[in-house]
């Protein structure tokens, strides 16, 4: 029985990281992978035994980061202006770390069990932003904010933290961009007119 090889398996998700990239789920054929990896199909399938499996493997680490932002304990951060910056570096860290695997998620999973994680995040984090509200509204009982602005406000905010995954060049502008994106966010564009 021939053994599995770190290294094959390594290439082997970088090939498919790319063509995933370049293609999305959908279009995208084992055959051109196991080329691209340079193994032939038959032993690709011994590493991944279908395309789903090695969609998995390549944006699970995305996807779990990403969801766990949601999802996590966020008791440790602190209120104020470092919650700010805080928020800022998770989310730089984050797309430097996972681009290509969230890219993928977000606009090549189509045909996969992560088919609409896009919008799913957008519910999630509006959720999120909705518990925000509702304890707001408990401080400000005479000026009330309607908790259906969550969802517009989750996806306008994550729409702008996508195209700055999509559009850096490097990690130094992720980096400028993201934190400079939510600093703007939190501290409101009134400040800046």
């Amino acid at each position: 029985m021939q053994v599995l090889k770190e290294e094959i398996r390594r290439s082997i998700l970088q090939n498919a990281q790319e063509t995933f990239l370049q293609t999305g789920f959908r279009n995208a054929s084992m055959k051109d992978i196991a080329a691209k990896a340079g193994v032939a199909v038959g032993n690709l399938y011994r590493y991944y035994p279908n395309k789903q499996a090695l969609f998995d493997a390549v944006t699970e680490r995305a996807y779990d980061d990403l969801t766990g932002l949601i999802t996590g304990d966020q008791q440790h951060i602190q209120s104020g202006l470092a919650v700010f910056e805080e928020v800022g570096r998770v989310l730089s860290i984050l797309v430097q770390e996972q681009r290509e695997g969230l890219l993928i998620l977000l606009y090549g999973s189509s045909g996969t069990s992560r088919e609409g994680f896009k919008e799913r995040f957008f519910a999630e984090f509006a959720e999120h932003i909705m518990t925000h509200l509702a304890d707001y509204n408990r401080s400000h009982p005479r000026a009330p904010l309607q908790l259906e602005v969550s969802r517009p406000l989750s996806v306008a905010f994550l729409e702008g933290y996508f195209e700055i995954m999509r559009t850096a060049s490097s990690r130094e502008q992720v980096d400028s961009l993201t934190r400079q994106y939510v600093s703007v966010w939190f501290m409101g564009l009134g400040k800046l007119v």
